[in-house]
């Protein structure tokens, strides 16, 4: 993470051909459109969705897998098991978002929407910016632990967990997006506790980052709060900044 540049000023690194962009800002687009906005307007939200929902999350999916494989040496460092599932994967996802294979097979997309956390339990230990980072970050990894492999897209208020080997693929099913047609809504869903945990500590991460960033960046940040005000009230950052404050109070801003 680049402390001292604001996140629209960090270069982004592109993974696709012309034609696969256009496919795939269509899905992008149906996503904004039909689940991302309309959950931003409403408390509780209920949304229906077709086969576009599969290929967006695939697509989210698949491009995680070759940013991270990228980053990481290709994979060479991993067991070959490691390495001969994501190779699986990532040959399979590709046959599915150009249109080659219609089934996801065992690569299932999963889909969880967040929303404000109230109250939380001693026992979980959440960090002070809990809703901060289920509400606004946004992050990308592939996790493995035993003989399950994830890949992990965390976007503003959703995650999405695409599935290479798991055992836990049954007690997950409340999440899985279908492949032709489905309904969206905030449930009690089901995930490996450890992906509760990475989350965390991803959480503890960014607060650790953030009060390490130079004074110059902190004022900057400071002068555009600033000079606009009334956006800034109403930005659903600092809805997320407030209810961190309504569960911490003092807590998160230290």
């Amino acid at each position: 993470m680049l402390l001292n540049k604001r996140q629209q000023d960090i270069p982004k690194e592109y993974l696709l051909c012309h034609n696969c962009e256009i496919l795939f800002s269509g899905w992008e687009k149906l996503f904004s459109e039909q689940i991302f906005l309309p959950s931003l307007d409403k408390e509780l939200y209920i949304s229906s969705y077709k086969e576009w929902l599969s290929k967006f999350c695939a697509s989210l999916s698949w491009r995680t897998l070759i940013s991270i494989k990228r980053q990481n040496n290709n994979f060479n460092d991993e067991s070959d098991y490691f390495l001969k599932q994501t190779n699986r994967a990532e040959a399979h996802l590709r046959d599915f978002l150009l249109g080659n294979t219609s089934n996801l097979d065992q690569y299932e997309q999963h889909i969880f929407p967040f929303t404000e956390i109230e109250k939380t339990p001693e026992y979980l230990n959440f960090p002070s910016n809990i809703n901060r980072y289920f509400l606004r970050s946004i992050g990308i990894d592939v996790l493995s632990g035993d003989e399950d492999i994830y890949t992990f897209t965390k976007l503003p208020t959703f995650l999405i967990i695409g599935i290479i080997s798991s055992k836990y693929s049954k007690q997950m099913r409340a999440s899985r997006v279908a492949l032709k047609q489905g309904i969206l809504r905030p449930s009690n869903l089901v995930m490996p506790e450890y992906l509760l945990g990475y989350m965390k500590d991803k959480a503890r991460e960014i607060q650790v980052k953030v009060s390490g960033i130079s004074e110059d960046q902190s004022n900057k940040v400071y002068e555009t709060v600033i000079s606009n005000l009334d956006k800034a009230a109403d930005s659903k950052s600092f809805q997320a900044i407030m209810h961190d404050y309504n569960i911490f109070g003092e807590k998160i801003f230290k």
